[in-house]
């Protein structure tokens, strides 16, 4: 092999090693900000990252002070040469729920063994009579322990991800699906049993529409078909007397959209009927409070 060819190969060579490098996991760490009034807040940032070729998904914490101000955002990137790009497309969960937070974008350059990433970050939602866009630093390290992630933590209580006896962590599928789309609660309905039934119909024009229904993040009934034949299902509702929410994720919009459907909820001797509209943004849900 001569000189060039060896060169060209070996170029090859490292260029690939990079990029087939493998991001997915948890990377803690800081970030900085140029806003006057929060330059001194210890801000902490984490990224739970699934990766796929040089595509990236997963989700972003951010958190200030003792981290009881905290954001939970999916995210969405792009692996590169070196370097990733990632941007914050939602935020799922937050405390204070009001106002809204503020959504990054970074790119991140990686460190000769890709288990460090240091960058800058953009915001991407200027908020109205907000004068100057916030900006900074980001620092990242990839852990391999998740056990004191404060990001795992929130998204093993919404049973977005699990993580097994080797400590790897891994998505729920529906779950992310669910979490994919905006929710809206049409009741919130206070039940005097411990368990209720539900029945499902289609509502109206018989159209082919289908949806999976959830309680909570868990799959209920998986992808069934909507007709004027009840899909019938009993729910036992938790003894914490938590409140649960039942959604109607759609899987289609029939051949007339949106989706749409009739719920019964029956609780002992009283009925009550919610009729919801669900597209391929937007999920219909109903909240059960317990009241005995």
């Amino acid at each position: 092999m001569n000189k060039t060819l060896l060169s060209v190969w070996v170029l090859l060579v490292l260029s690939v090693s990079v990029t087939s490098q493998n991001l997915s996991g948890l990377w803690t760490g800081r970030f900085t900000t140029n806003s006057l009034l929060q330059e001194n807040l210890p801000y902490k940032y984490e990224l739970l990252i699934f990766q796929n070729a040089d595509s990236i998904t997963g989700y972003s914490y951010s958190t200030a002070g003792d981290g009881t101000f905290y954001a939970v955002c999916t995210i969405k990137g792009v692996l590169y040469d070196g370097y990733m790009v990632i941007k914050e497309t939602k935020t799922l969960y937050q405390n204070p729920p009001q106002p809204s937070g503020t959504r990054q974008s970074h790119i991140l350059f990686f460190g000769s063994d890709i288990t460090e990433a240091t960058g800058d970050w953009k915001q991407l939602n200027k908020r109205p009579f907000q004068l100057l866009t916030e900006e900074g630093k980001t620092f990242l390290k990839k852990q391999n322990d998740p056990s004191k992630s404060g990001l795992i933590k929130v998204l093993k209580e919404n049973n977005i991800i699990a993580v097994n006896d080797e400590n790897t962590v891994a998505p729920d599928v529906d779950s992310l699906r669910l979490a994919s789309r905006e929710k809206q609660v049409l009741q919130s309905l206070s039940i005097q049993s411990d368990s209720v039934q539900l029945e499902l119909f289609d509502d109206g024009l018989i159209d082919g529409d289908s949806v999976t229904v959830f309680l909570n993040n868990s799959v209920l009934l998986r992808k069934v078909g909507l007709t004027d034949k009840a899909l019938k299902q009993i729910v036992h509702l938790p003894s914490s007397k938590e409140p649960v929410i039942i959604s109607m994720f759609a899987e289609n919009e029939g051949s007339v959209p949106p989706n749409t459907g009739l719920l019964i909820i029956r609780d002992g001797d009283k009925k009550y009927e919610v009729r919801f509209k669900s597209d391929m943004k937007k999920s219909s849900a109903v909240e059960l409070k317990q009241n005995r």
